[in-house]
């Protein structure tokens, strides 16, 4: 049985090809490959709001899709993951989101269990990766035309090996420009300072102690709502649909999400792969003047690297307490996350974010250090002067200086709070590798009853190396 069992694994070997090596695809072949559909980007209703344009310095020239099928297991695995402590994005706010042997100083220690419903099967599912096309400079060539950026293609002023960046137009804010940055998919970027209006300035005046100062402050003026130019929400999805598509991605105008308020329209949508709304997002914004203001998107395709063995939700549970197997799900599956208990008086929660609106009045007014500060009047020294010490001189060491007077401030015991997973959902997972490139695998989302999601990896033990535990102290961030 283990002679016939070996001899029809080698026909199956050589009838793959595996001995010769795979062949080249041209690309007319990879795209005419039956049953399988190009990656999408598709509106599942939800509505995601960057928290301000300066955060739109990341991210699609063209995305792709080549078929590689893999009948066989790696013998090695496929990537290793990257590494890095835990971070409370990754944790999903808990505390079991980390190894059990981490001491960890979080307000809530949550233990997952699996409940008697969630699934008990295995399966499998697609690995991809997002591997970057072109190359910067042409990926730079042609959005510059794209958006009208004047300029050649340079490196940029913080150009790095590690961190490749190239820039078109000037990088100083004056006028409009459009960078890449050559590692993990490419991202691109394009701001437009000149679709604002400009900014009105005046001098402004105010008293001290030493006599009237000045200084300059600038407002941009809010462009009232029955004067702005920006396209309606119908108009800004067709637009954004018109200009992904002649970036070379396949986007219907029903696929796009659109957000407005008093300083700009924003329309996005997400990469779909398999039906399935991924982390990775494109974007862009227009100004009340009617002009895009930025934009941002990757430069990847997208490549199958084959089925691969998931463990069941049930099995998926245990790694709830180890940050290692967490990876980013799509929009579906962000925001809601509750970092500090309520009862801290602290809550904090993943959607909210720091509005990007200047406040009523501008710049404030310079604050002259003598309206709060009294002054305080010279003392004589109260300890009376000594003779030189004999003692011997102590030198400087690199441990630190504790003043026994002062009583370290106390970490608080984490509440201990036992979750039953009663389900979960199947989707594809936004993993990093150690070399900084992006992958898709198989996962699972728990949603917490606290309305934050849980995102775990499924693929089973091997395929993918994970980096080594985090060792070490987590200490929470107290405020005042």
């Amino acid at each position: 049985m283990s002679d016939n069992t070996d001899n029809l694994t080698d026909r199956l070997r050589r009838s793959a090809g595996t001995d010769a090596g795979a062949p080249d695809l041209s690309p007319d072949l990879v795209a005419s490959a039956p049953g399988r559909r190009a990656p999408r980007l598709v509106n599942h209703g939800r509505t995601t709001r960057l928290a301000s344009a300066s955060l739109a310095a990341v991210a699609a020239v063209a995305v792709g899709s080549l078929v590689v099928v893999n009948p066989f297991a790696p013998n090695a695995p496929l990537f290793t993951a990257a590494a890095g402590a835990p971070n409370s994005s990754a944790l999903g706010g808990s505390e079991a989101a980390m190894s059990s042997d981490t001491k960890i100083g979080f307000w809530i220690n949550y233990e997952y269990v699996a409940g008697p419903d969630l699934g008990t099967d295995g399966g499998n599912g697609s690995v991809y990766q997002l591997r970057r096309v072109g190359s910067p400079e042409q990926v730079l060539a042609d959005l510059a035309q794209r958006f009208g950026v004047d300029g050649d293609v340079v490196e940029a002023s913080y150009f790095d090996p590690t961190y490749p960046t190239y820039v078109v137009g000037p990088e100083d804010g004056t006028a409009p420009s459009v960078t890449v940055t050559w590692t993990g998919t490419g991202n691109w970027w394009f701001n437009n300072p000149a679709a604002y209006p400009p900014p009105v300035c005046e001098m402004v005046s105010y008293e001290t102690e030493t006599g009237t100062e000045e200084y300059e402050e600038c407002t941009v003026p809010e462009v009232p709502a029955s004067e702005s130019l920006a396209p309606s929400e119908s108009e800004a999805a067709a637009l954004a649909a018109e200009l992904f598509s002649e970036l070379g991605l396949d986007v219907d105008a029903d696929d796009v999400r659109v957000t407005a308020d008093a300083w700009q329209t924003m329309a996005s949508v997400n990469l779909v792969v398999d039906g399935i709304a991924t982390a990775i997002d494109y974007s862009v914004a227009w100004s009340p003047l009617g002009e895009i203001a930025w934009a941002y998107g990757h430069s990847i395709e997208v490549v199958d690297r084959g089925d691969f063995g998931t463990v069941s939700p049930t099995a998926a549970v245990e790694r709830l307490s180890d940050w290692r197997w967490f990876g980013a799900g799509g929009p579906d599956y962000q925001g809601g996350m509750a970092f500090l208990a309520d009862s801290a008086g602290v809550t904090r929660s993943a959607d909210e974010s720091v509005s990007s609106e200047p406040s009523e009045g501008g710049a404030a007014e310079p604050v002259d250090p003598t309206d709060s500060v009294e002054p305080v009047e010279p003392t004589e020294p109260t300890v009376e002067p000594t003779e030189p010490s004999e003692e011997p001189v102590v030198e400087p060491t690199d441990e630190p200086i504790v003043d026994p007077t002062i009583e370290p401030m106390p970490i608080p015991e984490p509440e201990t709070v036992t979750v039953t997973v009663e389900s979960s959902e199947p989707t594809l997972l936004l993993m990093w590798d150690a070399e900084g490139n992006a992958w898709l695998v198989p996962g699972y989302a728990m949603q917490h009853p606290d309305g934050f999601w849980n995102t775990i990896v499924s693929l089973v033990e091997g395929v993918i190396e994970l980096p080594a535990p985090f060792e070490g102290e987590v200490v929470p961030f107290l405020e005042d």
